[in-house]
């Protein structure tokens, strides 16, 4: 068989893999305090250990990762949220530059618009976001990505929400999220994950079915 005609069947693998981890790990968390989102959309779980293709601040020391996987129930993940802990404290100008960065690494191409870095308060904190917003072929909205960097005394947050969910392209959904970024602590929704552990069950079935097929 062609190299081509296999690649579809090891990605259904990888995903149904990647879904199965996530979903054990969401599973897992218990109740804990310290610095999280307080605000996360329902049915979306959570992974403790994880391992991002791009960060904000690629030249600084990461001491952690985490991300959220939500919209599943439409078997495609579809929205994601990574928050990542840097070492060091993160400026305005830094975080434009990595803005920048990302902006001209596709060339600028008109179906993507990035925003303009702005000042924001999260957590009491000054911080730096930006909307990365992307088109289709029709110049309607495809998906949207916004990114916060949230400096503190000795380390730097980020939180990245990107999602291509219909009802949730519009910045309000996106930045209610993000700036819901605090000290408390995680309650864990038994009922919630119980039912969002049976879609993601009969997914993987369907993931591992097909990558055999």
């Amino acid at each position: 068989m062609h190299s081509d005609e296999k690649a579809p069947s090891h990605r259904w693998q990888a995903t149904a893999l990647t879904l199965m981890a996530i979903g054990l790990a969401g599973c897992s968390q218990p109740a804990v305090r310290g610095y999280q989102l307080q605000v996360v959309p329902e049915g979306f779980l959570y992974s403790a250990n994880v391992t991002q293709g791009v960060n904000v601040f690629p030249d600084r020391e990461i001491l952690s990762q985490g991300m959220w996987l939500g919209d599943i129930q439409a078997f495609e993940p579809q929205s994601e949220i990574y928050v990542t802990r840097y070492v060091g404290n993160a400026t305005l100008e830094q975080s434009q530059a990595s803005r920048n960065v990302q902006a001209t690494r596709y060339g600028n191409p008109a179906s993507i618009d990035y925003g303009p870095v702005v000042p924001v308060t999260i957590d009491g904190q000054a911080a730096f976001a930006w909307m990365e917003t992307r088109f289709d072929e029709n110049d309607a909205v495809r998906s949207m990505k916004y990114t916060a960097a949230i400096p503190y005394d000795t380390v730097t947050y980020t939180v990245e929400f990107s999602t291509s969910v219909a009802r949730r392209l519009h910045p309000d959904s996106l930045t209610r999220v993000v700036h819901s970024w605090g000290f408390g602590e995680t309650v864990v929704l038994w009922g919630v994950i119980a039912k969002v552990g049976a879609v993601l069950a009969a997914l993987v079935g369907l993931l591992v079915y097909k990558a055999r097929g």
